[in-house]
């Protein structure tokens, strides 16, 4: 077996931590669709318990149907109203977007130090605003960060991105 000549900057355990919050996002998020009578299917692979997982393509986690238009959707849980999102990803979402030739939205949640949700925003790749961040962030990852005032994640304003 070859021997990898890095260092993860994540362990195992960090690196899966970081799903609680998202795993927290989708479950209210596709409650939230079912509600809305919004379809929707999978789309990103769960790569989490993957014994060798490699940076590539990131693909948005869900593809909605809305009155036959296609929207790409994914899912960020948080715990502060940072909007901000990785930069590799962000990256692949537009290509994606541009492949697809749908809207790619980015599906903000965040919740307090119990885990209740606090909060809920989206932003649309290529519609809303953003930067890339001044500085890395602890896991050494670049990120773009959406600086300006979000939409709420509504029906009503989900509705918006579709008759645009």
């Amino acid at each position: 077996m070859k021997e990898l000549d890095f260092n993860p900057y994540k362990s195992k355990d960090e690196f899966r931590k970081n799903y609680e919050l998202h795993d927290l996002a989708e479950k209210h998020g596709k409650n939230l669709l079912v509600q809305w009578g919004v379809d929707f299917q999978e789309f990103g692979q769960d790569l989490r318990y993957k014994k060798l997982w490699e940076k590539g393509e990131d693909k948005p986690d869900l593809i909605l149907t809305i009155h036959n238009k296609k929207i790409l959707l994914d899912w960020k849980g948080k715990h502060s109203s940072r909007w901000i999102l990785n930069k590799r990803a962000f990256e692949s979402y537009k290509k994606w977007s541009n492949k697809l030739s749908a809207n790619v939205i980015i599906a903000f949640f965040v919740f307090d130090k119990a885990n209740n949700l606090t909060e809920r925003k989206f932003a649309v790749i290529d519609k809303h605003s953003c930067i890339e961040s001044s500085q890395k962030q602890w896991d050494k990852n670049r990120t773009v960060e959406f600086p300006e005032e979000l939409p709420d994640f509504t029906k009503a304003n989900l509705l918006s991105v579709v008759y645009k």
